[in-house]
């Protein structure tokens, strides 16, 4: 049906009167119908245009936020592992002064994200004697360390929220941020973590400080159109930080919950209540600036409270479709004037091509302009030799010009689909190959599952992942995917750092390379294994702004590689050499961790060797009636069998004998022995167990047992000398100090006779 098809047409009436003629109606309703049709026509693309740039926004700024709060997420772990780390270090193991602080410093040092660490005592934990111990590192702005003791008069660390928190909870805890008053002058949030000895007795605290200034920097320093701004608070509404399009706040002290209590906000209460409740979400509110703002917010998490907002201004929305709205209402009103002077000008011997141009513009505002109904869409043919023709001529160019744009349109939109569908394969494949390098701890699976995993997941040829060797001379190969990855990996493949092809570009440079056509590219390095390759990605493995390798991708075909896909699989490339540097500190912490065990089990040894040397019998039995002393009566082959830890059962004198080792830190220091008369009687696992769990708990007495009796001797030894050298301090003539002295000597020695002799130094100065 014509869209023309209501226009009332002219019919005989018995009602006299002047006649409207068509000349004049002609005009009005064609007109009218387009001034209609154009306004309708601006108003939905208007609305369309508005709903696109809305959704387009809360998606950028919902990113931008999750972005932003996985940042400071990362600074916050890196400080949390360092501090469970050196809690674990301080639990296990009974270190020097010395190796303690050379820990700290090494730590710090791995950490450039942290501004200080220390671990802190308990009285008298560290050694005897010492009333509190907290060796402390702080990084300055030049990067260096500087060292200080905060077991001092002037700051007991004793009462400070990060070691009596976890003291009392006995769990990790992040203080909230405070300011490092006579320190850095800054703000500081620390990860505090416990550690207990043996006994399970607390011990002491171990920390990591961030400089909680730099984060509030990043925050106010996030760029959120021309006038937004980005705001974080904590669990009670305080400002951490804000940006400067914000208003004039405080940070530290002045609180959003108030703020937002300000007449001109509309929202605002509701936004603030569930950022603060650990909620996440896009809202529209009015801030107290009375500005209309798009939120997006999402929690940090980490046990922090903090919650961060990214505010948009909804004025900023609206300009490009004021603007668009602009043009077509101007361009609706050029249009209808210029059509009314045409129209007003022509006479009745025009109507008929008006009625031409009538059906036309009705078909092209029933038809559409794309996909089937192109093909059936004709040209008007008029030929008045005026105005008229040219209009005709005019609409047909239009419609042509329409039908192109669309076809254009429609093109532009298919290739940004398919640009976005491979970006999100591509960011799936990322997110994939992060969740299953999380759980590798092996560098070598590490490779070579990431390898096989980007080259199935992306569909590429060839993945190799090369490292810079000790001497950084050569990038060598460690993982890779293809039919010839075997071959490369066993021949020990490596390319020269700087010299040969985009890997050894990448490794020298740490930038990105792509080669769309290797046939014409110059730094390109002709692979004989790979001979089907056609174009070539190499992307930098950074760790700490250092280059440890290179990802190298390959295709079959030419240009399959884009600028956009440096972007995208460099996320994927520093992912995998944070999980390469990732497996790299768990080895080196293995290693250490084996060695300081094997110290430990060494100096047990030696203490209770020393021990039971001292002893008058170093074995003891137990009939029932009284306890004994014993000779030893095991032989190496059935000690040796005890050195697993593990119990032997065995004859020994006709009796069924069960040998239970005495075990303090991996080191056996003697064995409980259980006999049964009745020697066709065997042990159950139930009678083993527990007669293992009563040897683990009376080897760990005997360990408190001793330790009790060296903290005697060493205090009584002190007390000791404290006398001694009270009494001769007390004196004041030379004979009584010598008197004195001889006396305590022989208290001591128990010496039967004490001889002090002066030696005469007269021949000395001559």
């Amino acid at each position: 049906m014509s869209a023309f098809s209501n226009i009332p047409q002219p019919m005989k009436t018995s009602r006299t009167g002047r006649r409207v003629s068509l000349g004049l109606k002609l005009p009005v309703v064609v007109i009218g119908l387009l001034f209609v049709a154009l306004v309708v026509f601006s108003y939905l693309s208007i609305q369309l245009s508005q709903q696109a740039l809305l959704n387009t926004v809360k998606g950028e700024l919902e990113d931008q936020t999750l972005a932003k709060v996985v940042s400071v997420q990362a600074d916050l772990l890196i400080a949390k592992t360092m501090a469970l780390d050196l809690a674990t270090i301080a639990e296990i193991e009974n270190l020097e002064e010395a190796d303690l602080i050379q820990i700290i410093r090494g730590m710090l040092k791995e950490n450039d994200r942290v501004f200080g660490s220390t671990i802190a005592y308990e009285p008298n934990a560290f050694k005897p004697n010492t009333p509190y111990f907290a060796p402390y590192f702080s990084r300055r702005p030049n990067d260096t360390l500087v060292f200080s003791d905060l077991s001092t008069r002037e700051y007991d660390y004793s009462r400070q929220a990060w070691y009596a928190v976890p003291k009392a909870n006995r769990v990790p805890i992040i203080t909230p941020p405070y300011f490092d008053y006579g320190g850095s002058e800054i703000w500081v949030v620390t990860w505090s973590a416990p550690f207990s000895d043996d006994a399970g007795n607390f011990k002491g605290v171990a920390t990591a400080d961030l400089a909680f200034s730099q984060t509030q920097e990043s925050i106010n320093s996030v760029q959120v159109g021309e006038n937004g701004y980005a705001f974080m608070i904590d669990s009670a509404g305080i400002i951490l930080g804000i940006g400067e399009n914000g208003g004039i706040y405080e940070t530290m002290s002045d609180s959003m919950v108030l703020a937002a209590f300000s007449e001109n906000t509309k929202g605002w209460i509701q936004l603030i209540s569930d950022m603060r409740n650990g909620k996440s979400g896009f809202v529209e509110a009015t801030d107290p600036r009375g500005e209309t703002m798009l939120v997006a917010y999402a929690p940090i998490g980490l046990e922090t409270g903090w919650s961060l907002a990214l505010a948009y201004p909804k004025s900023e929305l609206a300009n490009n479709t004021n603007r668009l709205q602009n043009t077509l209402l101007g361009y609706t009103i050029i249009v209808t004037f210029v059509i009314s002077i045409l129209v007003l000008a022509f006479t009745r011997s025009i109507t008929q091509p008006l009625l031409k141009l009538r059906e036309y513009a009705g078909r092209i505002s029933n038809e559409t302009l794309t996909g089937a109904g192109q093909e059936q869409f004709d040209t008007i043919q008029i030929q008045t030799q005026d105005e008229l023709e040219d209009l005709g001529n005019a609409i047909n160019q239009m419609s042509e010009n329409l039908r192109k744009s669309f076809g254009t349109l429609e093109e532009n939109v298919a290739a940004r689909t398919e640009a976005l569908a491979r970006l999100a394969n591509e960011l799936r494949t990322i997110a994939e190959v992060n969740r299953e390098l999380s759980s590798i701890r092996d560098q070598s699976t590490l490779l070579n599952v990431s390898a096989s995993l980007i080259r199935e997941r992306l569909g590429y040829y060839h993945v190799g992942i090369f490292l810079v060797d000790e001497k950084d001379e050569y990038a060598v190969l460690q993982g890779a995917s293809s039919a010839s990855a075997e071959q490369m990996l066993a021949q020990n493949y490596k390319l020269r750092i700087g010299e040969t092809g985009l890997v050894g570009n990448v490794t020298l440079t740490g930038k990105a390379y792509i080669a769309q056509d290797v046939d014409l590219d110059t730094v390109h390095f002709e692979n004989p294994f790979l001979p089907e390759t056609r174009s070539e990605i190499a992307l930098p493995l950074r760790s700490y702004n250092v280059t440890i390798g290179a990802l190298d991708i390959q295709a079959k075909t030419s240009g399959a590689f884009s600028e956009d896909d440096i972007q995208t699989l460099q996320v994927l490339a520093d992912q995998l050499a944070a999980a390469i540097e990732n497996a790299q500190l768990v080895r080196r912490l293995e290693e250490t961790l084996r060695e300081l065990s094997k110290t430990n089990q060494e100096k047990t040894r030696q203490v209770w060797q020393s021990t039971i040397n001292t002893q008058m019998a170093s074995a003891y039995e137990y009939d029932g009636l009284q306890i004994r002393p014993m000779p030893r009566d095991i032989n190496s082959s059935l000690a040796a069998r005890l050195e697993s830890g593990r119990p032997v059962i065995t004859n020994m004198n006709s009796k069924n004998t069960l040998l239970i080792p005495l075990t303090i830190l991996g080191q056996v220091i003697g064995v409980v022995g259980l006999e049964q008369e009745d020697a066709e009687k065997t042990w159950s696992e139930e009678q083993i167990a527990i007669a293992q769990a009563a040897a683990n708990r009376a080897a760990l007495t005997l360990e408190n047992a001793r330790l009790f009796e060296e903290s005697n001797r060493r205090a009584a030894k002190e007390s000791s000398i404290f006398a001694a050298t009270s009494r001769i301090s007390s004196t004041s003539s030379m004979e009584n100090i010598l008197k004195a002295a001889a006396e305590e000597l022989d208290k001591v020695l128990n010496a039967s006779e004490i001889t002090i002799q002066f030696t005469d130094t007269s021949s000395d100065r001559k």
